[in-house]
This record gives structure tokens, C-alpha cells and sequence, in this order.
């Protein structure tokens, strides 16, 4: 039986619109992937009679049905965090530090020159659970997670609200546990990414036209991100997701992919290719990207940042009256920038990226967010390919540099088919 989830995110900043929640919608695409699906998103301040109401309500709805309730927030070491207390009250139990937890701070204190006897009790509460909960550790942080029953097949999940510290939780503790407690044994995922379409254009030419032959039975999910969309497909009909697949790489041969990023880690890896990149617009990005997994040393060489137009000629060997005839964002410059970092670095794969990212620049003939790239292939072949990307200066930058990558994904995946 699927559970009725509801997501809990506390802290004042929330509420008072200092911060924006990013944690609730991370979650719940998290769980729909997984196959479910998020009732209710409800925002707490750090006030522990709401908190403690709000668990109360669901405690009650518990009675009723499977209820999962996944509480970010409320962990950490200052005054206004009340999770903790809050649960213990809810509960009427006691709490217990966990020793790997404490373990680990105390390393921490040591490390920067002090000893337990320093650690602030606000801080060491950290460390703390109620006791006979679950335990969820803390691999990036210092704050336990921890699992509390709510009710028969009902549970209360409380996590840190640090975003990198409750992914991590989320995707290594949390995940496997959920499994266990709610198995899904007969549902199906796949998983495609279209790239350069939007969500509304998807609908209608995908879901609408196919909504009586596919999704009578099966769901379908987007995640929209800069530069493609993420497309989720679920069904205990495993043969019927294998021609939705097969029916969206026909309408969609040129931008279908699986996962770019983790397919050209693995790919890079797996040929032993390298890769270079020559950047303009987005200003490292693209060498950013492709450096974010442990292990992309083997594969990335390095590359030029070269924003001027007089560094693309210096370093580049970019023909000054190419700039001058074409302009720095221009297929010919584009072309010009790969052929140079190739000269310089002599790698299998290169990447050059040129463009106007705004606000200003643009022009009647070359619109902010056109964007121009130039792709250095093993066999030696070059291609230029140009964009125009929507939005403002931080959208277009990050559009280019997922769709430099895709761009490689492109040649990768040609390679090994």
C-alpha cells in the first residue's frame, strides 16, 4: 500500500521569506522516481507548539491510513532548534547520543586545536536521538537523522535541513529504508532526458497524443532543468514502459538521452579519452561540470578561459579578422577556438564554448542567449553548433554549459552503437 505522504519543512527563514525551501520539491521528485507521490508540503516556523501540533495531526491521521512524514530542519546547534525537544515531547521519550556521531565531532574539535571538555552542549546535542528510534547517519554533517513511528506502518522521518546534508542522508540512509518499509516490488522506472523542449511543448506533442494507447497505465513525471527535461515513466507493465521508450526515441531521435553527466564520466573513463575545453560565456562552467565526479582527473586535461576577445587570439590563435568579420560569437570563431585548443592540448575530445549570456550584447542577428560551440572529435572531424538559449545571464550559462556536454554525450554514444 502506498503511503500518504506529507512533507514538513521548519526554520523561521522560511517563513519569513529570508530563505527559499529548496529541500521539499528536491524530495519529492526524489520519492516520485521511486513511486510515490507527495500529498502535502507544510512550512513551520521554529516554534515548537506548531511543530508539535502538526505532528499530533498526523498522528491522528495514522489511525486511518499509512501516513510518512519526512521533517527537514529543526537539527542543528542553535537556540530555534526545536526538532529534537519537539519529538521527545510528541513522544514522551528520552534521547541518547549516538556514538559515531559524537566520534565524529569530537575529531572535529580536536582538529581545530580543542578538546571535548570545549564542545558547547547546544552543539553536542546535535549527536542526539530519541531513544529506540532508527538512526540515520551523517556522512557530510554532524546532526542525526533518526525514524520515529507515528502509528502502525506510520512514520515520522526527521533530517538536517543543511541541503547537501540531507541529500546525502536522503540518497544513502533513508532510500533503503523506505524500500524495506514500503516495497514496491512490481513498479517499473525508466528514465529519459529530452533536451532543449519545454514541459508544456512535451505534453502536447507526447502525453496527449499517446494518453489512451500509454498512460491509462502507466504515470509520467517531468523534472524540468536548464537545457532538458527529465522524463519519468512508471508502470508494474514492464512492456508497455519499453514502448514509451521506443515511442519517444522515434519522435525524438536528435535530443534523447539517458544520464549525460554520469554516461560521459563513465564513458571517458571506460575508452580512456580526454577532453579539453576553451570557454567565453561561461566562464569555467563547462570545465566545472566536467570535474565534479572523483575520478575525472583521468580524462579532463584542463582548459582555457578565455574571455577577451584578445586572449581567444593570444592563446587561442583566433584570426583577429575573424572576430572582426564574424564576431566573437559566431560559428567561424567557434570553430577557430576548438582548432586552437587542440593545437595546445592535443586531447581526443574538445570543447568550445562562445556566446552572449546578457543582459546586454545581444543583437536583431544574434539575440542575447545565442551561444555557439565548436566539438573537436577523436577522428579529427569538427562541427559547430549554435543555440539560442532562453532566460536571464545565470540560465543561459548554465543551459550552454549541460549542453556542451550533451553535445559530447552525442559523439560518445555514436561511438559505442
Amino acid at each position: 500500500m502506498t503511503p500518504h505522504i506529507v512533507i514538513l519543512s521548519t526554520g523561521s527563514e522560511l517563513t519569513a521569506g529570508r530563505s527559499v525551501d529548496t529541500n521539499s520539491g528536491w524530495i519529492a521528485n526524489q520519492l516520485f522516481e521511486l513511486g510515490w507521490k507527495v500529498k502535502k508540503f507544510i512550512t513551520l516556523p521554529d516554534d515548537p507548539s506548531l511543530i508539535l501540533s502538526e505532528l499530533k495531526a498526523l498522528q491522528t491521521l495514522a489511525k486511518e491510513k499509512q501516513v510518512l512524514a519526512i521533517m527537514t530542519g529543526g537539527l542543528g546547534p542553535t537556540e530555534d532548534d526545536y526538532t529534537l525537544e519537539t519529538v521527545l515531547q510528541f513522544t514522551g521519550k528520552t534521547s541518547y547520543s549516538v556514538e559515531k556521531a559524537k566520534l565524529r565531532l569530537t575529531k572535529i574539535y580536536e582538529s581545530r586545536g580543542k578538546e571535548y571538555k570545549d564542545i558547547l552542549p547546544s552543539v553536542f546535542r546535535q549527536t542526539h536521538v530519541p531513544e529506540g528510534s532508527k538512526t540515520l547517519d551523517n556522512s557530510v554533517g554532524i546532526a542525526v537523522g533518526f525514524i520515529e513511528s507515528l502509528g502502525e506502518n506510520s512514520y515520522l522521518v526527521c533530517m538536517p535541513g543543511v541541503p547537501s546534508e540531507m541529500t546525502e542522508m536522503f540518497r544513502r540512509r533513508l532510500v533503503p529504508e523506505l524500500k524495506k518499509l514500503y516495497p514496491r516490488e512490481n513498479l517499473v522506472h525508466k528514465t529519459k532526458w529530452l533536451w532543449n523542449i519545454g514541459e508544456s511543448l512535451f505534453q502536447n506533442e507526447f502525453i496527449e497524443p499517446n494518453r489512451e494507447e500509454f498512460f491509462k497505465e502507466a504515470e509520467w513525471g517531468v523534472t524540468a532543468n536548464r537545457g532538458y527535461i527529465k522524463c519519468i515513466f512508471q508502470s508494474t507493465n514492464e512492456g508497455l514502459l519499453e514502448k514509451i521508450i521506443n515511442r519517444l526515441g522515434t519522435q525524438y531521435p536528435k535530443i534523447i538521452s539517458d544520464d549525460v553527466f554520469q554516461f560521459v564520466h563513465e564513458q571517458l573513463l571506460k575508452e580512456g579519452l580526454t577532453v579539453s575545453v576553451a570557454e567565453s560565456c561561461t566562464g569555467g562552467l563547462l570545465g566545472k561540470k566536467l570535474t565534479e565526479q572523483a575520478g575525472s582527473s583521468a580524462y579532463f586535461m584542463g582548459g582555457f578561459l578565455t574571455y577577451s576577445n584578445q586572449l581567444k587570439t593570444n592563446l587561442l590563435g583566433v584570426p583577429k579578422d575573424s572576430i572582426e568579420t564574424y564576431g566573437a560569437v559566431s560559428d567561424e570563431v567557434a570553430k577557430a577556438m576548438v582548432e586552437g585548443l587542440y593545437e595546445k592540448t592535443k586531447t581526443d575530445f574538445g570543447i568550445s564554448i562562445t556566446g552572449i549570456a546578457g543582459p546586454e550584447g545581444g543583437s536583431e542577428g544574434k539575440p542575447v542567449g545565442t551561444v555557439c560551440f565548436g566539438l573537436k572529435e577523436p577522428n579529427g572531424k569538427v562541427s559547430v553548433h549554435r543555440y539560442i538559449f532562453p532566460g536571464n545571464r545565470e540560465a543561459i550559462r548554465e543551459n550552454a554549459s549541460n549542453t556542451a556536454l550533451f553535445l559530447l554525450y552525442q559523439s560518445l554514444k555514436f561511438r559505442t552503437t
